[in-house]
């Protein structure tokens, strides 16, 4: 007769010889020591992945907030430039004012003065007491050697008696002078 499928008695254990065991407790330990490095180090890649993306992302705002300062610094720069470049054609025009007190007839006033563009041709409303002190104040005008091209025009007389009237004249460019000091 056959023999059951399974039986009542137990059957005594089988001891695998001490070779196999240490064998096999050997691979195990160096399987985990082989493991544990894959594992940390999969795990320092991935930290220093979720790095490297924080790092690019600032870097990419940097760049972007250096783009916008270097605009900026060009914006100023453009204007330091416009500046400059204004300083540089300024004129001093303070020379006129004791150019006219030179060439000024005591008992004649100026009572307007108009600058070309240029500088060099000045348009001055005057008042004099008489005929006689306006023809002394051309006389003075017409002998300084800084002044050409005397016009005279707009002869009046106000309320008073006082002579009015316009001159107009070219004068030498050295008196209004570039302010190279600024």
């Amino acid at each position: 007769m056959k023999a059951p499928a399974f039986s009542i008695i137990p059957k005594a254990k089988e001891i695998e010889p001490t070779w196999v065991v240490i064998t096999f407790w050997s691979l195990m330990g160096f399987l985990v020591l082989l493991l544990a490095p894959i594992l940390i180090f999969q795990r320092q890649t991935t930290v220093l992945a979720q790095k490297k993306v924080a790092v690019e992302i600032e870097t990419e705002q940097i760049v972007k907030n250096n783009t916008e300062l270097s605009q900026r610094m060009v914006l100023v720069s453009r204007r330091l430039n416009d500046f400059s470049q204004l300083l540089k054609n300024h004129r001093l025009n303070s020379g006129i004012f004791a150019f006219l007190s030179a060439i000024c007839h005591p008992r004649a006033q100026f009572t307007g003065l108009s600058i070309d563009e240029n500088g060099t041709r000045l348009t001055l409303g005057m008042k004099t007491e008489n005929f006689k002190t306006l023809g002394e104040q051309l006389l003075i005008l017409k002998s300084n050697p800084q002044i050409s091209n005397v016009s005279f025009s707009g002869l009046s007389i106000d309320k008073e008696g006082k002579i009015i009237c316009s001159l107009s004249f070219d004068i030498d460019s050295k008196i209004i002078t570039p302010s190279l000091s600024l």
